[in-house]
C-alpha cells in the first residue's frame, strides 16, 4: 500500500513539474510573440492569428526553454523584414562582456594623411554592448581625427567599407563632428512616426530623450566644413548603412561605392525572461529630407558609383 502511495505521489509530483514547464514554454514564447505584434515594423502587414497558432502549436512539442529558441526564430522569419533576430543568452552574455573579455579583436579605426593633403579614417563596425567598448571606440576615433585635423587637411576621406553594422550608438558619437546639423537620419514605425536621432556633448538622443552617455576622454573634434568623401560597398549595411544615410544630402558630402547592402532598417533589444536578447525590427531608416529606405536588400545608391569600391585604400 505503502508503495502505492509513494508511485502515485511522485506520478503527480512529475505531472505537475512537466505541466510548468510546460506554462513557462508557451508564457516565453508568448511574451516573445507580443514583442513582435505590437513593436514590429511590418506589423500592420501580417496575419498575427497565424503565426500565433502556428508558433504556439511548435512551442507545446518544447521540453524546455531552450527548445523554444529555435520556434521564435522561425516566428521571427515570418516578419519578412530580414533583420530580425534571436540570440540566446550565452550569445547576449559574451556581447555584453566585450572584446577583451571575450578574447576578440577590437575594431581597428584605421587613419593617414593621403598625399600629404587628404585625411582618411575608416569606421568600423562595432558588435559589442559593452559601454566600456563604446568609449574606447569614440575615443579611439575621436584623437585620431584630432591628430588629422592637425594636418589641416584639404578634405576627409571615411571609410564605411566592409562596416557591416552592430551598435548604431558609438559609431553616430564618432562621426557627429562630420554632421552638418540635426535631424539628419532617424527611422519610421509602423504606425508613420519618425523619431531621429541626434549627439551632443557625450549624449545620444532617440527624439528628444538622451538614451545613451558616453565616457570621453578625448576632445571632441571641430566640427569638419571641408569637402568629405563617403566610401561605402556591398557589404556595408544596418548600422553602417544608418551613418551612409545620415550623409544623404549634405552639400560638402558625396557618397562613393556601390549601392549598400539593403538592411535600411532600425533594430530594438528585447530582453527576456532567461535573459536572451529578441532583437526587433521597429523602424526603416529616414534620411533628413524624410525619404524612407524600405525596400529589402535596394541599398542607399552613392552620388559617385565604383564598383570595385571593396578593394581598400589602405
Amino acid at each position: 500500500m505503502k508503495r502505492n502511495i509513494i508511485f502515485a505521489l511522485l506520478t503527480t509530483f512529475f505531472s505537475i513539474t512537466i505541466s510548468a514547464q510546460s506554462d513557462s514554454i508557451r508564457v516565453y514564447v508568448t511574451k516573445a510573440l507580443k514583442i513582435m505584434k505590437n513593436k514590429s515594423v511590418n506589423k500592420s502587414k501580417l496575419n498575427w492569428d497565424e503565426i500565433f497558432d502556428k508558433t504556439l502549436a511548435e512551442a507545446s512539442k518544447a521540453k524546455t526553454i531552450k527548445d523554444a529558441y529555435p520556434i521564435i526564430k522561425n516566428a521571427l522569419s515570418s516578419l519578412n523584414d530580414s533583420h530580425s533576430n534571436f540570440y540566446p543568452k550565452d550569445v547576449v552574455k559574451a556581447y555584453t562582456l566585450g572584446y577583451k573579455a571575450t578574447g576578440q579583436e577590437f575594431p581597428v579605426i584605421k587613419s593617414e594623411m593621403l598625399e600629404n593633403s587628404y585625411a582618411y579614417i575608416s569606421l568600423p563596425d562595432i558588435g559589442s554592448f559593452n559601454k566600456d567598448d563604446w568609449n574606447l571606440y569614440i575615443n579611439t576615433f575621436y584623437a585620431k581625427v584630432n591628430d588629422l585635423q592637425k594636418r589641416k587637411p584639404k578634405g576627409w576621406i571615411i571609410d564605411l567599407r566592409g562596416n557591416f553594422g552592430g551598435m548604431l550608438y558609438p559609431m553616430y558619437a564618432a562621426i557627429a563632428p562630420f554632421l552638418d546639423h540635426k535631424n539628419v537620419v532617424g527611422t519610421k514605425d509602423a504606425e508613420g512616426q519618425i523619431e531621429y536621432y541626434n549627439y551632443k556633448h557625450a549624449k545620444f538622443y532617440e527624439g528628444s530623450t538622451a538614451t545613451q552617455m558616453f565616457q570621453l576622454t578625448q576632445k571632441e573634434p571641430k566640427s569638419v566644413k571641408k569637402p568629405v568623401a563617403v566610401l561605402v560597398d556591398k557589404v556595408t549595411g544596418s548600422s553602417g548603412e544608418f551613418i551612409t544615410a545620415a550623409f544623404v544630402g549634405q552639400k560638402n558630402v558625396k557618397i562613393v561605392g556601390t549601392n549598400t547592402q539593403g538592411l535600411t532598417s532600425g533594430n530594438q533589444e528585447y530582453k527576456l525572461s532567461d535573459g536572451s536578447f529578441l532583437v526587433l525590427t521597429t523602424g526603416n531608416i529616414v534620411d533628413r529630407t524624410g525619404k524612407e529606405y524600405a525596400k529589402i536588400g535596394e541599398g542607399i545608391p552613392p552620388n559617385i558609383i565604383i564598383e570595385k569600391s571593396t578593394d581598400k585604400a589602405k
